[in-house]
């Protein structure tokens, strides 16, 4: 589920999913860029925009829907993104997660399984997400509140956060 908000917020954010994992990036990160009015917080509508602008990039046919082949190919692109990121920062490469755990995200968003995820589905699935990271129920997202990262990437990439696995 964290690493769905990375998608829904992402490149960012999360989709992002689509963000908590995103949005405790390094620094400033995917957080300073949801908090679009610089309050520290990250709204409900900060948080749904960010959201829209995730679905609406990795919607790469623009047909109100995406597939697994968008989301392998925004996956891809992410990771191609890090692997250059961590070079150019330490020469290491980094490890692309097994293609096997991809279909997760899909079997998870995809409620009615059709094999899309729709703009319904992708809004259902992050305002679930933002309620869990709320914890408070304050209605907005604090830094202190977002999950901590638990893969092996030791930071993302400065543009856009990886997609959901």
């Amino acid at each position: 589920m964290r690493k769905t908000i990375a998608l829904v917020m992402s490149a960012g954010l999360g989709l992002a999913a689509l963000a908590g994992a995103a949005l405790a990036d390094k620094g400033q990160g995917m957080f300073g860029r949801a908090d679009t009015n610089g309050d520290g917080f990250v709204s409900k509508d900060e948080f749904a925009a960010g959201r829209n602008a995730m679905f609406t990039k990795l919607d790469a046919n623009s047909d109100g829907s995406v597939d697994q082949a968008e989301l392998d190919k925004a996956r891809e692109a992410w990771h191609q993104r890090k692997s250059q990121q961590t070079q150019a920062d330490s020469g290491a490469q980094t490890e692309t997660p097994k293609k096997e755990h991809h279909g997760r995200f899909m079997a998870r968003i995809d409620t009615n399984s059709d094999g899309k995820v729709t703009t319904q589905e992708f809004g259902a699935a992050g305002d679930k997400m933002f309620t869990k990271f709320d914890a408070n129920g304050d209605g907005k997202l604090a830094q202190d509140e977002m999950p901590k990262r638990k893969h092996k990437h030791k930071q993302a990439p400065a543009e856009g956060a990886a997609p959901a696995q």
